[in-house]
Formats: C-alpha cells, structure tokens, sequence
C-alpha cells in the first residue's frame, strides 16, 4: 500500500499541475495492481502455484477487458510510486505529470481466495476431467493506504456446462472461461470511469474519458466541482448530468448536457489550478 508521504506528495502536486482548462484526453483505464491470490481449498495439488497463476491471469484478462482497468504487476506499480518521489518526475513535461497522477489518483488492488478446485475424472464414455472451480476476488483503494474492499464477489463455475477435458489444466480452463463474463461485468458494474471536463464548445461538453474505459453511447456522468484547499483538504459539489453522444478516437468523449447547465458552463469558466470540474460515471 501506499505510504502516508506519496499520498501527501500527491496532494500538493495535484495542486500545483492539474489544470481543468488544459485537460487533455490522456486519462485513460485505471490502475489495477495484482495483488494475492490464496489457495484455501484443503487439496493441494502438485501444480497448485501454476494454477494460482493462472487463475490470476483469466481475472486480470476479465479487468483489462471490461475497460475499467490497466492491470500491472505489484512490484511494478510501487517502483512507480517511488518514482514520482524522485527528481525525474519534476523534469518531465507537464503533460506527462497529468498523465502519471491522473494513473495514481485511480489506483486499485486486486486480491483472490481460491476457496474450491476440485476434479473428477471420467472413466467411461468420454475420457479426461471436469473442473468445479468458486473464486471470490475483491478490490481495494491502493491510494488508502487500507485494506477495505471497494467491492467483492464469488464466482461459481457452471458444472453443467463443463466439457471433458485431456488434462487437470485444460479442465480448470475449461472452468475458468465459464466465470470469465461474469467477471467483466464485475469490474463494469462496480467501478465508476472517471475523468475531467476538459472543454465545453457549441453547447457540449467534451470530457476525458471514452472508449478505451468501455464508456458507451447513453451514458451518463455526474459533474461536480472540485476545489483543493491549501491544506490539501478536496471538496466536490455535484452541478449537473451530461450524457455521451459520441465517442471520439483519441479516447475523450462528446456528451449533452441534461442537467445543470448554466452551473457546468459557469464552472467551468471559473475553473483553474486550484478548481475544476470533474464527472463519474453513473453505474446503473
């Protein structure tokens, strides 16, 4: 998790470099880091890591496809952290700092508890084996620095549906793939886009997020207008819903506004580097 001085350090530097006006659309898919996975089923398989392994990997396919979440390794997301504490970061352009604190600011953990695997091999009519598989994953704030989840859930692979497979790893595949939809639409339903107003033109508001966090044509966001206090103290209002019309190719999305217009166009005039207006997906 998350040291007490990166997140301060966060804090001030948010302060200092984030612009609602100059928002480009880079903000793109949050961060997911891969967190443990534990085998709590009472068998223990010779292959038990290689199964844990790739358990893992079918629920960090089922995130990146939801379009919520760009998925990176433990030791890759600290080394990260770290960076932003040394003077490397400072030098970068400003675009990049947005672009780098926008990935922190939306930074997840991912933890799984294998709670049943179990196999049965066939003996007459077609040969192999079947899998049963309940995994339950949950997802912290890495950010926190706590270990609450944000959200949680156990997935149960369909026995009815499970084909005979040639080998123990083929059949808890075979298994896997029965829950992989489900978890797609565990990280869709339960994790909010969000992102920036990075401009209003002839009436709509274009904000930084789209199609690369699996934002569809029909949706609608909550804006709020955020201020950060000196101290670092951030308050959001909410002033209005805009509803996406168009999906644009460099990731930002074209909405209308369906409430709180003058409030969002006032806002937004008003915004600079201290307020802005943010907007969140509102899950359905």
């Amino acid at each position: 998790m998350r040291k007490s001085c990166v997140l301060l350090f966060l804090i001030f530097t948010c302060t200092c470099f984030l612009n609602a006006q100059e928002h480009e659309s880079e903000k793109k898919a949050m961060i997911l880091r891969m967190g443990e996975f534990k085998w709590l089923e009472t068998a223990e398989p010779k292959d038990k890591d290689e199964y844990i392994m790739h358990i893992q990997a079918i629920a960090a396919d089922a995130a990146t496809q939801s379009g919520r979440f760009e998925v990176v390794d433990e030791e890759i997301a600290d080394s990260e952290s770290k960076f932003f504490m040394r003077e490397e970061f400072m030098d970068l352009e400003e675009s990049k700092r947005k672009e780098l604190l926008g990935k922190l600011m939306n930074d997840y953990s991912l933890f799984g508890e294998i709670t049943k695997c179990k196999f049965t091999k066939r003996t007459s009519g077609a040969m192999g084996y079947t899998c049963v598989i309940t995994v339950k994953l949950s997802v912290t704030n890495a950010l926190s620095g706590k270990d609450e989840f944000v959200a949680s859930r156990t997935f149960v692979s369909d026995f009815k549906k499970m084909i005979v497979k040639n080998t123990l790893g083929a059949a808890l595949d075979d298994a896997l793939q029965s829950v992989s939809p489900k978890m797609v639409s565990f990280f869709t339903n339960n994790f909010a886009v969000t992102g920036a107003v990075a401009k209003i033109q002839n009436g709509d508001v274009i904000i930084t997020c789209g199609q690369p966090q699996g934002v569809k044509k029909g949706d609608e966001f909550q804006v709020t207008f955020v201020t950060m206090a000196n101290d670092g103290t951030r308050t959001e209002a909410p002033v209005g819903i805009v509803k996406v019309k168009n999906l644009l190719a460099d990731g930002a999305s074209i909405c209308d506004i369906k409430s709180g217009k003058d409030d969002i166009n006032e806002k937004f005039i008003a915004s600079n580097i201290s307020q802005w207006l943010n907007c969140k997906l509102i899950l359905k």
